[in-house]
């Protein structure tokens, strides 16, 4: 990201070409701003030079022939186009010499310096929670600020002194400042308000605009948000985050998507360099050594407030360790991933909701032994055949096993001795295609059919009714089995 302030030394303006829009014949002058290593272009017409110029002219004085004249015959002649490109080039690069330590804000924004340089962006913002950050920060739970505008403020509290601005004016980096400690949920993606571009952004390096600027290419740190509850982050890695510290004490909710990112570690440990370690018991106040030889993770790492995270889309295998270093988890989120076993969740004993839809998991073996408080268990859209492994959740409320592999109608015995269970999803597994489906399960949870949500209905009358009997077939089954 540009900063014009520091590099203004290393500042060009040219304009390399021009097009003529073929339909209406407008003329546009393809500008070239370039700031020690970053670029952008920028499209302007002649008309936007010269509403440009008259308000310079107004409000700093400069002089009025620095803009070439009108032409009004012969201005669309490719020889008179080629000289008013280099006329306005010069304009410009004069510009630049005359404002060569802060540009005026007609300038800038002409130049688009407030979509890609640290200074100018800050001031829209600032002029923006100026006017109307008390109401922002009522009127929503959560606010939106892209890759560019974090940046940008992370830089700028690193900045030596700040420009010549009025103290407490419209543009002054302190509303910036007082907006964000005030923040309680912040949502960080590499566009602002624009979900539509989340995967482009994921997937490849994609500049943003007409620049050379890429989002998943900037770190920062997040200092100015200290205050933070809810902080989202959306088709950026987290591992761009260089401090989270501040944040550890006060963070309740943690929502990564649409990422690229293989383990929980590089979100709970984004700025640990031993986040690979293995994660200690959160228990001893003292440093431990790893099998490798390598400083394992010290205590401080711990998310002492965090009860939800929320991992959804993105490229997970594994649960690692690092959720040990969140203790009181009361929801794990781990939607989309790619993850095939369940471990490390034996030190959350919160933990009341856990959902893994769509991965890749295919056994659930002895689950109990690490996950016996769970509420609701959601594992939708997985290549589970056998609910054994379920058998002694014992807390469980709400249990999703829609679109799996289940065929047998005896898999169903497992979770019907569950004696909290109230809703059970099936739907989406061959099991669900059967004659008489619906009473065929809820007849195995027997005096209790009654109380069961299958598929999110209750079972109607005449489902009870036909339950009730295949209940009492399954218990004379079972009397004559045990003789």
């Amino acid at each position: 990201m540009s900063c014009y302030y520091r590099h203004h030394e290393e500042t060009s303006v040219t304009i390399p070409k021009y097009s003529v829009e073929s339909s209406a014949g407008i003329t546009y002058y393809d500008i070239k701003v370039r700031v020690a290593n970053v670029e952008w272009f920028v499209e302007r017409r002649y008309r936007d030079f010269s509403q440009l110029h008259e308000k310079l002219v107004d409000e700093v004085a400069i002089s009025k022939k620095l803009l070439p004249p009108k032409k009004l015959v012969g201005n669309k002649q490719p020889a008179f186009l080629e000289q008013r490109r280099e006329q306005l080039e010069t304009y410009l690069q004069e510009l630049l010499i005359y404002f060569k330590n802060e540009l005026p804000r007609l300038l800038a924004e002409f130049l688009d310096f407030n979509k890609y340089d640290i200074i100018y962006l800050l001031q829209d913002l600032a002029k923006l929670f100026n006017e109307s950050g008390d109401a922002l920060l009522s009127a929503k739970k959560e606010y939106n600020l892209s890759a560019l505008e974090v940046f940008a403020i992370s830089e700028r509290l690193a900045l030596p002194c700040p420009p010549s601005n009025e103290p407490g004016g419209k543009f002054d980096f302190s509303h910036v400042l007082d907006f964000c400690t005030q923040l309680a949920a912040l949502v960080v993606s590499p566009v602002k308000d624009n979900t539509n571009f989340a995967q482009d952004y994921n997937t490849v390096d994609v500049p943003i605009g007409r620049s050379n600027i890429i989002p998943n290419r900037l770190s920062f740190n997040l200092n100015a948000f200290r205050n933070l509850k809810t902080l989202k982050f959306s088709a950026l890695s987290t591992e761009k985050i260089e401090d989270i510290e501040l944040l550890k004490p006060a963070l309740q909710t943690i929502c990564v998507h649409n990422t690229t990112i293989t383990h929980i570690n590089q979100v709970l440990l984004c700025d640990n360099l031993h986040k690979a370690c293995d994660v200690p018991s959160i228990l001893p106040d003292h440093l431990t050594t790893s099998s490798n030889g390598e400083d394992d993770l010290l205590t401080t790492d711990a998310w002492n407030e965090l009860s939800e995270l929320d991992l959804t889309g993105n490229l997970l295998t594994q649960i690692d360790s690092s959720v040990r270093t969140a203790p009181k988890l009361r929801r794990l989120v781990l939607e989309q991933n790619r993850i095939r076993n369940v471990q490390n969740l034996a030190e959350l004993p919160h933990l009341q909701m856990l959902s893994l839809s769509g991965n890749l998991i295919s056994e659930c073996i002895d689950w109990h032994l690490t996950m016996g408080n769970l509420v609701t268990l959601k594992l939708s859209q997985n290549k589970i055949k056998s609910l054994s492994g379920l058998r002694k959740l014992l807390s469980l409320v709400n249990l999703d096993l829609s679109c799996n592999l289940i065929e047998q109608l005896d898999e169903v015995d497992h979770v019907a001795n569950l004696p909290l269970l109230e809703t059970l999803r099936l739907t989406g597994n061959p099991l669900a295609g059967s004659v008489d489906y619906r009473p065929r399960v809820l007849a195995r949870f027997h005096e209790r059919a009654a109380e069961i949500s299958l598929d999110n209905e209750p079972g109607t009358q005449q489902e009870m009714d036909m339950a009730l009997v295949l209940s009492a077939l399954l218990k004379s089954k079972q009397r004559q089995q045990q003789k």
